[in-house]
């Protein structure tokens, strides 16, 4: 049985134990094995009904796939997300790779403003892998949901893993599994063979791709960021924070003791300077609030979860406090809520971030 992999999310399949990765029931099994499609009961109820079910995956197995990787030759190939940069870098991925090539591949290029060049996008990323310790050998952008740049990417997997066999590492929830499927398209011609959802870790074993040469591109589970935002919505307000469309910027005009509400998940306050233009990048649905900082609070206690939404009121009680960050600012930065979105700051002023308590807050040069 433990040859019997799902083709959905890799776990092996099993047929006693409902509450474990890899059950199916054995009616499911046996038809599967008829058709060639076999999924798990968790992979067939995502992909037919959208429903996820909790499984236990440890960060121990996290941590032993990637020691796997550091102690294979191959090329890895590190995709992050353009919309949440700094929530989709795996901590101390260079020391876990050793000494193989890394391909960094910046997913979701279509949800950027189509005014943003790709040189500068590129080069930004560049920029922040170095400040991460990581030094790609090339740097490619896709949009693995409209399919665009599939095929440069798999010319430079081709050109970089020299026979070797190639790992595809990353976060959950930056469109990895969305885009193994586009290669595997690429490849052979077959759509959606491997699950995908908005769900954080819907991959939960490696997933083996055959290449020609008898090489393998391996899928591994995506490395669960404890503080994504992702990891405090219900399934329902997931979209907030992976935008499937182009972000359109909107520009406010604050005056010093200002402050602006991200939905109910967060909060900017202009504490003071000049009279200014901040310019924030979120999902286009996330409903942005202006008000007096004075009292800003208080009218967060007594509206959030209605008109500061999400979280919804059934949301509330599991939703963290909002935490303050003071920030500085003297040059044009972003102030990013990690996993939501950014504020661009043009400085100079003083202002304050505010964020579910375990997200983080940080400043980075401007992308646009």
């Amino acid at each position: 049985m433990e040859d019997i992999l799902c083709i959905g999310c890799g776990a092996p399949i099993q047929t006693k134990h409902k509450d474990k990765m890899g059950y199916t029931p054995q009616s499911a099994l046996e038809k599967g094995l008829e058709t060639g499609e076999l999924y798990c009961q968790r992979c067939f109820r995502l992909r037919h009904y959208n429903e996820i079910t909790d499984v236990q995956l440890t960060d121990d197995d996290f941590l032993r796939l990637l020691h796997e990787v550091g102690d294979s030759n191959a090329l890895v190939v590190n995709v992050v997300d353009i919309f949440d940069f700094n929530g989709s870098i795996i901590p101390g991925l260079p020391r876990f790779v050793a000494g193989n090539d890394v391909l960094l591949v910046g997913n979701k290029k279509d949800i950027l403003p189509k005014s943003v060049k790709t040189n500068k996008v590129t080069q930004w990323l560049t920029e922040r892998a170095h400040e991460e310790g990581l030094r790609p050998i090339d740097v490619v952008l896709t949009s693995a949901q409209n399919k665009q740049a599939i095929k440069e990417l798999m010319e430079k997997i081709e050109q970089y893993r020299k026979g070797r066999d190639v790992y595809v590492v990353g976060v959950t929830n930056v469109g990895k599994s969305t885009l193994i499927n586009a290669i595997i398209q690429e490849i052979t011609g077959d759509k959606d063979i491997i699950t995908t959802s908005r769900f954080p870790g819907t991959t939960l074993d490696k997933i083996e791709i055959p290449l020609a040469d008898g090489s393998h591109i391996y899928d591994t589970p995506g490395i669960i960021h404890r503080y994504q935002m992702a990891h405090y919505l219900s399934a329902k307000h997931l979209k907030y924070v992976s935008p499937k469309k182009e972000i359109k910027p909107k520009t406010y005009q604050l005056n010093p003791e200002q402050t602006l509400f991200l939905g109910g998940l967060g909060r900017f306050d202009f504490v003071s300077g000049d009279k200014q233009g901040f310019t924030a990048y979120f999902d286009n649905e996330l409903k942005l609030h202006r008000t007096k900082l004075a009292g800003a609070g208080e009218f967060y206690n007594k509206h959030v979860g209605s008109l500061l939404t999400p979280p919804s009121k059934q949301e509330l009680p599991t939703f963290p406090k909002l935490v303050k960050h003071e920030l500085k600012i003297e040059t044009k930065i972003d102030v990013v809520f990690s996993g939501l979105g950014w504020i661009r700051v043009v400085g100079p002023a003083q202002v304050a971030a505010w964020v579910p308590e375990g997200v983080a807050v940080v400043t980075r040069k401007a992308i646009i």
